[in-house]
């Protein structure tokens, strides 16, 4: 449980993704002291100067400082957005070579400063990496989580809300699974102002022709490629989408949200020893209980699919823990 009278995130990463999650939580205020740590010092040095000097014009001080891997002993949050350059075409299994080379390293250094917060991680591909941060720290389940579907969730709200030119936080559902090609939508969880989605699609024929759920659900998929393909890269989305969970652990919101956690046989799901995107109770304990989606037969087969997908590139990595404590 984070203690009220500390507030400590450490970013690790001072790439495009790690200085726009500073920069976001920096800009809502969320903390009490941010310390980011990067491979070159002087750049995390140089980062956090930048994002001092902008503390006259916003609404709350925050200590912002370059700092070690000493630091995440005391801190409450330790997010990693560490991670290559994404390449034009790359999906992000295919970055999983590169990015463990980066990740393990750190993984290493934050459990042996001692650290006992949440750790938070970013990098991609998330859930492969998710599941390592949890063997490689030894620390319990409920304080290692991926940033994982929370951000695809968003996006299909946003797809939904620019499709039908209405806000899109009336929407409520879910992205689950793999965040990634095998992440899929259960239909049966998403409504929109009193009604099903698909009913409301429905109900609403002509307004919206050649509007599908299957195009959706596609355009959500391919959104974070689309980005990269158009910029080089994504950033933005994914710093509001960590602000928000840093948000909800320190603020104790007690809120759910689908992030990549650790599923091991609960309820209807079958699945162990796998990090995928479910509906959880995330709060300053970190992930807490599980929401039962009653999944059908068609969405349960994918997502034992998309755990399969997980599992399979986990095993790719598997040796690098020989020799170590599980």
């Amino acid at each position: 449980m984070v203690t009220s009278n500390r507030s400590r995130v450490v970013i690790v990463g001072t790439g495009s993704v790690g200085s726009a999650v500073a920069s976001a939580i920096v800009q809502q205020g969320l903390c009490n002291e941010l310390v980011i740590v990067g491979h070159h010092p002087n750049k995390a040095q140089g980062l956090a100067m930048d994002l001092a000097d902008g503390l006259e014009f916003l609404g709350r001080f925050v200590t912002i400082r370059a700092g070690g891997w000493e630091d995440c002993r005391h801190a409450d949050v330790v997010i990693v957005a560490a991670g290559p350059k994404p390449k034009p075409g790359e999906t992000r299994m295919q970055e999983l070579d590169a990015a463990i080379d980066i990740v393990d390293p750190i993984l290493r250094r934050v459990r042996d400063s001692g650290f006992d917060g949440i750790l938070i991680m970013v990098s991609n591909p998330v859930d492969v990496l998710g599941w390592f941060a949890w063997k490689r720290t030894w620390l319990p389940r409920a304080q290692v989580f991926g940033s994982g579907a929370a951000l695809d969730t968003a996006r299909l709200k946003t797809i939904i809300g620019e499709t039908t030119r209405l806000d899109p936080r009336l929407v409520s559902g879910y992205v689950i699974g793999e965040h990634g090609d095998s992440q899929f939508v259960p239909w049966s969880t998403v409504s929109f102002i009193g009604k099903s989605f698909a009913q409301y699609l429905a109900d609403n024929r002509s307004r919206y022709p050649g509007v599908t759920l299957a195009g959706i659900e596609e355009s959500t998929r391919r959104r974070g490629l689309d980005i990269k393909g158009l910029r080089g890269g994504t950033s933005y989305g994914i710093a509001a989408t960590v602000a928000g969970l840093v948000r909800t652990i320190l603020w104790n919101e007690r809120s759910v949200v689908s992030v990549s956690t650790l599923i091991d046989g609960e309820y209807e799901y079958g699945e162990h020893d796998v990090f995928l995107s479910l509906p959880v109770a995330l709060d300053g304990s970190g992930v807490g209980d599980f929401v039962d989606l009653h999944l059908s037969d068609e969405e349960l087969v994918k997502f034992h699919a998309s755990a399969e997908v997980v599992r399979r590139h986990c095993s790719l990595i598997a040796d690098r823990l020989r020799g170590h404590r599980l």
